[in-house]
C-alpha cells in the first residue's frame, strides 16, 4: 500500500507518484426492475439477496499503477477509499456490518459527530452501553471484486497521467 492513497489493490501495487488525487464512485448494482400496477403505480421488484456494488475508481498522477495481475475479468478484493454507514438504533448495542471493514477504518458518533467507544469483534460493532440515541457507524469496506474495464491515460508533454479502473461486486 502506498501512503499516497488510502486505496488497497491487493494483486497490484502503486509506484511512487500513480495513486494521487483518486475518487472512488460505489453504487448498487440492479437486482430487480420497474413496473406498473394496472393502477399505474411504480413498483420496483428485487431480490434482497444480491446487493452488490457496482465501482469506478480513477486517479490522475505521474504514474499508472502496476497491472502486470490486473487483466479485464481479474477477481481482486479491493481496500475502498468510500466509507459506508450504518446505524445503530437507540437502546441498542450491536450491529454486524454489512462488509467487512478495512483495519483501523471503523468509527462510531453521534449526532454531533462526538466519538463514541465501541469494540469490534470480527465484523460486529458492539457499544460499551446502549445509548439514548442514534449511533453512527462508518467503515471502509473489504470488496471481492472483479475487474470489468480499465484504462491508462499518459500526456506525454504535461508529465501527467491517469487511470481509470471499473469493477463489481462478485
Amino acid at each position: 500500500m502506498s501512503a499516497e492513497t488510502n486505496l488497497i489493490l491487493d494483486i497490484s501495487g502503486f509506484p511512487p507518484e500513480s495513486a494521487r488525487n483518486c475518487t472512488q464512485e460505489l453504487k448498487p448494482v440492479s437486482n430487480g426492475e420497474f413496473k406498473r400496477s394496472v393502477n399505474g403505480e411504480l413498483m420496483f421488484l428485487e431480490t434482497t439477496e444480491r446487493r452488490k456494488y457496482y465501482s469506478i475508481i480513477s486517479c490522475t498522477d505521474v504514474n499508472t499503477p502496476i497491472i502486470d495481475r490486473l487483466w479485464v475479468g481479474s477477481q481482486l478484493n479491493i481496500g475502498c477509499i468510500q466509507n459506508l454507514w450504518q446505524v445503530i438504533f437507540p437502546k441498542e448495542k450491536k450491529i454486524t456490518l454489512i462488509r467487512p471493514a478495512v483495519a483501523g477504518s471503523v468509527s462510531a458518533v453521534n449526532n454531533f459527530g462526538e466519538q463514541i467507544p465501541f469494540k469490534l469483534i470480527d465484523n460486529d460493532v458492539e457499544l460499551y452501553q446502549p445509548y439514548e440515541e442514534k449511533v453512527f457507524v462508518s467503515f471502509r469496506p473489504w470488496l471481492t471484486m472483479q475487474v470489468i474495464n480499465f484504462s491508462m491515460i499518459t500526456k506525454e508533454w504535461d508529465m501527467e497521467g491517469g487511470w481509470r479502473l471499473e469493477l463489481e461486486e462478485v
